[in-house]
């Protein structure tokens, strides 16, 4: 809405007030913010462990690269993503994610977790998401490098996020310069660069300082300068908050008062207030301005649908029910104009429900009920009745349309791995782990957080998600589908059943038939250059039943599919040079097949995979070994570290021969996609550089002599152990002195 010069703007003026008021008033004195000493400690505490933020503008200018900590960065570059899916149909939206779960920087998300009781947030959805951004209440906010690392293995973007609040001093320091360069600007980019990111969220929430000259120019050539400095191949997103007249006036949209900054970045992260007006007005000035109506990313607050939230409602599209479980109506929205969708707070489910574990997911594995609201949203399966939380009154969740809006009807859809290469072992981000009960405890399942090595998960279903759900309602069906099993290691069991609601003896059994599942949509080059190798077991011998894997091609012309399948024997462990060769096509669907057909509704497991490579076929041709394993002190002040550190090096390689093109290689740990580290042989977690911190729970129950391996896993080939090195306990332990 356009106001003119005799009409007050009163909700500017409002805002103006409030802003008066909470400096006169200060915070609320009933909740207490932690010292500048308090803060400082736990920023310590939080490094040792991999987590890094700032809280100051002194934080930010003072940091130099040579600061960085080897566990603070990430390993795994991003992999190249290609085109998208064979099957797509439809129009789709590019989804971006800003995480802002429970505040950041948690146990779970460092490389030296703890064990839970339950499952938290991790996302199980990656091939649909376009770009993630780690969102906290810090000045700056350096993603994880746990997250970097899994998200890149996905093909994701990673972006961190700069936020002057309300209540963020010394603002004025944004546009400050030094030899002519602004100094914000030069350590973003050095930050980016450093601990391994893709770009910056830009979010200004406090209005200009009235001293300044020129604020908005300035502002412009500072995002020209940051967005210049970091490189065409990262990001920077401005949101939707400070515009051209130097105030908080959220726009909801693409529109003149943030258009220059818009111009001088990436693209927009709007507000989450706005209507299909809205998307008209923004679509008719970026055509106008020339700007792709994919840099604009409208936003959705998944915390609207709530009625439990103290004060004024929150409001994002559509006005009533929006959010939650309505998210992907929005996005309908969203892709019938060809904007791009941003969520604000998709782990939202996982705050608001429980995580405890309780019922079963439709795929038979148990879930909390966090975990069923949250696949609910993406998937469209139906909610449990009782959700059990807050806003229980008139139902706020249970809407008409999240069943047959959800998010993954309306993303675009990714294929997993890139042209080149493929590499699972179906690793999940919480490994569950069975502890033995008794007669007086039940049996409870303990969660290994390994969120930096999580796979691509594969489909486990043979149908959409909601109609799975009914499945056993419908006619009589031969199915294939998939469980992932997490230890003794991890594993996809692939079952086969005789759905449906019919009497099993009226089943005409159709010997010559085909059953098959798609486990992952590739886009891969099918010329012969490449090759696959398998880890699968046969676990079912009938005569005749042939059962294994199927790779499916489709024609570049008119998009044909053609089939090759491979058999798989009674355990059979690998097959092993599989052929990646179809003239005019790609490689676009990896699965499992069924040649013959069973005729019980009891599951019968038919195979085991533990795992799945396609790479080229031009071998991994150096030898690598890791050596110089010990034990070193790694000291923070006011704290003390012992951590295991070691070294790779190559030993041989094949005269002329490089690093084949299209396998990722580390700028950190070269060809290693990561280690495994084992005290007297229990692993005690996984590292993602050359070295490790300890803690003195490893040593617990074992003797005074401890013995320690690394384990390296390359990318797309096999393990390379180190030499055991043993070490005396008590030389592993930390001084409580020292460690004050």
């Amino acid at each position: 809405m356009m106001y003119s010069a005799t009409f007050p703007d009163w909700k500017r003026i409002g805002r103006r007030i409030g802003k008066k008021l909470r400096d006169v008033f200060g915070p609320d004195p009933d909740v207490p913010s932690p010292s500048v000493e308090e803060r400082r400690a736990q920023r310590l505490r939080d490094a040792l462990v991999g987590l890094v933020y700032f809280d100051t503008f002194e934080e930010l200018e003072s940091w130099h690269p040579t600061h960085v900590d080897p566990i603070q960065q990430a390993n795994q570059p991003l992999l190249p993503r290609v085109s998208v899916v064979h099957d797509q149909a439809g129009l789709k939206t590019r989804l971006l994610l800003c995480h802002d779960y429970k505040g950041g920087y948690h146990g779970y998300e460092s490389v030296r977790p703890s064990p839970l009781n339950s499952e938290l947030y991790s996302c199980n959805h990656l091939k649909y998401v376009d770009t993630f951004v780690y969102f906290s209440h810090k000045l700056v906010c350096i993603p994880p490098p746990t997250w970097i690392n899994v998200l890149h293995r996905h093909g994701v973007e990673v972006l961190g996020t700069f936020l002057i609040e309300p209540q963020t001093p010394n603002m004025e320091r944004l546009l400050m310069k030094s030899d002519g360069k602004f100094t914000v600007a030069k350590q973003l980019t050095a930050m980016a660069n450093a601990y391994g990111f893709d770009g910056w969220l830009l979010n200004i929430e406090q209005d200009a300082p009235v001293t300044s000259q020129d604020w908005h120019r300035g502002l412009v050539d500072f995002l020209d300068e940051l967005h210049l400095s970091i490189g065409k191949q990262k990001k920077v997103l401005w949101y939707d908050a400070l515009t051209t007249q130097g105030d908080v006036y959220y726009q909801n949209g693409l529109t003149s008062m943030n258009r220059p900054y818009v111009q001088s970045t990436s693209g927009l992260f709007t507000n989450y207030k706005w209507t299909e007006k809205k998307l008209a007005q923004s679509e008719l000035l970026a055509r106008k301005l020339g700007l792709p109506l994919t840099r604009i990313f409208f936003g959705i607050d998944v915390w609207a649908q709530n009625t439990d939230i103290p004060g004024p409602p929150r409001v994002t599209f559509p006005p009533i029910g929006g959010g939650g479980t309505n998210t992907g109506l929005a996005m309908s929205f969203l892709s019938s104009h060809g904007f791009s969708t941003a969520i604000f707070g998709p782990a939202w489910a996982y705050e608001h429900f429980s995580t405890s574990s309780l019922g079963s997911t439709s795929s038979g594995s148990r879930s909390s009920i966090a975990g069923q609201v949250d696949n609910s949203m993406w998937t469209g399966v139906c909610l449990p009745d009782k959700l059990y939380c807050d806003c229980q009154k008139g139902k706020p969740h249970h809407t008409d349309f999240y069943q047959s809006h959800a998010i993954v009807e309306f993303a675009q859809e990714y294929p997993t791995g890139s042209s080149r290469f493929f590499d699972v072992r179906f690793v999940q981000a919480f490994q569950g782990c069975i502890e033995n009960g008794s007669s007086t405890q039940p049996r409870m399942i303990q969660y290994w957080p390994t969120l930096g090595s999580q796979d691509p998960m594969p489909n486990l279903i043979p149908v959409p998600a909601k109609e799975w759900q009914a499945v056993n309602e419908g006619p009589l069906l031969q199915v294939l589908y998939g469980e992932l099993r997490p230890e003794p290691q991890s594993s996809l069991l692939i079952f086969t059943k005789l759905a449906g609601c019919c009497e099993e003896d009226t089943y005409s059994c159709n010997k010559s038939q085909t059953t098959r599942l798609c486990l992952y949509k590739l886009r891969m080059i099918a010329d012969g250059s490449l090759e696959a190798t398998i880890g699968v077991q046969g676990k079912l011998f009938e005569e005749e039943t042939a059962y294994g894997i199927y790779l499916a091609y489709a024609d570049r012309v008119n998009g044909t599919l053609t089939y090759s399948d491979w058999n798989v024997q009674l355990h059979e462990h690998i097959l092993s040079h599989i052929p990646i060769q179809h003239e005019g096509g790609d490689l676009v669907e990896l699965g499992v097949y069924m040649d013959s057909q069973y005729d019980r509704s009891i599951p019968l497991v038919l195979m085991e995979m533990t795992r799945i490579t396609i790479k080229p076929k031009q071998a991994v041709t150096a030898a690598y070994v890791i050596g110089d394993l010990h034990v070193k002190e790694h000291a923070l002040s006011p704290h003390v570290q012992k951590r295991i550190t070691w070294k790779w090096e190559r030993i041989s390689q094949q005269l002329g021969m490089d690093w084949p093109e299209g396998i990722p290689w580390s700028r950190t740990t070269g060809p290693f996609a990561s280690f495994t580290v084992r005290v007297n042989g229990k692993i005690i977690g996984e590292a993602y550089c050359l070295e490790f911190p300890l803690e003195d729970g490893d040593m617990e129950g074992l003797g005074a002599e401890i013995t320690i391996t690394v384990v390296g896993h390359v990318f797309g080939a096999g393990d390379v152990n180190s030499s055991l090195i043993s070490i005396a306990q008590a030389d592993l332990l930390i001084d409580a002195d020292e460690s004050e």
